[in-house]
């Protein structure tokens, strides 16, 4: 099979167009009586949870929500299920996120034995005939389509629908944030034009380094995790992604020439003190790729789409998935296959 036949590539190269699908067909109206029961202050607590790529995507919501006025939760579903069940309560909105609906984690979750039983259960899924769709009260279908590889086209319909229902549970105007993110899928596609080259250039020119880190800070740590997810899950290779401040509090010591580091500019607020670790890590050896929409002329800079501050998750990825396809013809594997799992985890 050539690169161009692989179904994994396809389904990347299909994100943009299935990204428009999902949002301009949210419809605003499904979370409106939670946002009213919201305000009414019926909640105690939010708890946002998911398993792999479904966990990556809702971590630029979580960070959106914590501007509410109750406690906001992040948490896997295993560790929400088995060590943490005590964050959800009678007064508690719970939302969870799963491209399938029924994973293993999200069935003991919502219908098991260890079920929990929240306020309201809110359900974020590409599959309305899951169990996870059948057991919600509210229902956000991400229109994804078939999926038949690693998470692509689910994993930013499931961003981009979050960012969309946080801007309702937060009372932000909601159209603003649909164009921003509609300009990102655009912008996306634009990018995604010129896949072979770029795959061509990582195939070349980054190659299957020794160790790598993949590092950034607020909502770029969605492609930090995620993109380290699926480098696993479609090259098999075995590269890390962390925060910023925990390479700074430790793993510093591994920049030397053996240490390839991706850093993600990210948002402007700390944009300087990624810049500054990147330079410091470069100065000790590591080769580094800088992250950003502009070039840096003291960095190597890996470009990607200009964009709004609340779409910038959805382009960050990109590179990420079109180095995975380099890494796994250099590592003698088929990108995106599964050896071990399927797309469904079906066991905890």
């Amino acid at each position: 099979m050539t690169l161009h036949q692989n179904l994994y590539l396809q389904d990347i190269l299909s994100e943009p167009e299935s990204l428009r699908t999902a949002l301009d067909r949210y419809a605003a109206q499904t979370l409106t009586d939670a946002a009213a029961r919201l305000k009414r202050g019926e909640f105690s607590n939010v708890v946002l949870t998911g398993m792999g790529a479904s966990y990556c995507a809702a971590y630029p919501t979580w960070l959106r929500l914590t501007a509410l006025p109750i406690p906001v939760s992040w948490v896997e579903t295993s560790e929400l299920l088995h060590y943490a069940p005590g964050l959800v309560n009678a007064r508690t909105l719970l939302v969870v996120i799963s491209q399938s609906g029924r994973s293993a984690e999200i069935l003991s979750l919502i219908s098991g034995e260890e079920a929990v039983h929240p306020a309201l259960l809110v359900g974020v899924t590409n599959d309305l005939e899951s169990p996870l769709a059948q057991q919600a009260q509210v229902v956000l279908p991400i229109h994804a389509g078939p999926e038949r590889t690693v998470s692509t086209r689910t994993y930013l319909n499931s961003l981009a629908t979050l960012l969309l229902a946080a801007c309702q549970l937060l009372e932000s105007p909601l159209e603003p944030a649909r164009t921003a993110l509609r300009a990102a899928a655009d912008s996306g596609e634009a990018f995604l034009a010129h896949w072979e080259e770029q795959v061509s250039v990582f195939r070349h020119g980054l190659g299957l380094p020794q160790r790598m880190i993949i590092a950034g800070r607020g909502s770029s740590l969605a492609a930090v995790m995620n993109g380290s997810l699926i480098l696993k899950e479609a090259a098999k290779v075995a590269y890390e992604g962390m925060s910023a401040p925990y390479f700074r509090h430790g793993p510093l010591e591994l920049a030397d020439e053996n240490l390839t580091l991706w850093m993600f500019a990210g948002a402007a607020k700390t944009r300087d003190l990624n810049r500054d670790l990147a330079v410091e890590a470069q100065r000790w050896g590591a080769r580094v790729l800088w992250v950003d929409d502009q070039p840096d002329l003291a960095l190597q800079t890996l470009l990607i789409p200009a964009v709004d501050d609340l779409a910038r998750p959805l382009v960050e990825i990109l590179p990420l998935q079109l180095y995975s396809l380099a890494a796994a013809e250099l590592n003698g594997m088929e990108a995106g296959t599964f050896r071990r799992i399927g797309k469904v985890t079906d066991r905890q």
